[in-house]
């Protein structure tokens, strides 16, 4: 089912570690990521920013996707 193809981090103090894996891992396998209250992780987003740049379609899985939820907030990178 859908549940063993996705992982879920809700962020915040200490949990930056934890996404970058989860990223890792979606990306080599083809999970869906959610990353859940970015705003709580401002300090963060630049490392965020840097993962989402280095994600080249030939290099990651076809069924990969990453979603982010955030309150708004005006550190959150336009790019990402």
């Amino acid at each position: 089912g859908m549940n063993e193809r996705q992982q879920s981090v809700s962020l915040g103090q200490g949990q930056g570690k934890k996404a970058e894996r989860a990223i890792m891992e979606g990306r080599d396998q083809g999970l869906w990521v959610i990353l859940q209250n970015c705003h709580l992780a401002s300090s963060w987003m630049g490392r965020l920013e840097v993962f989402v740049e280095d994600l080249h379609p030939d290099k990651v899985h076809d069924q990969f996707r990453l979603w982010l939820t955030a309150m708004p907030s005006p550190d959150f990178p336009v790019s990402v």
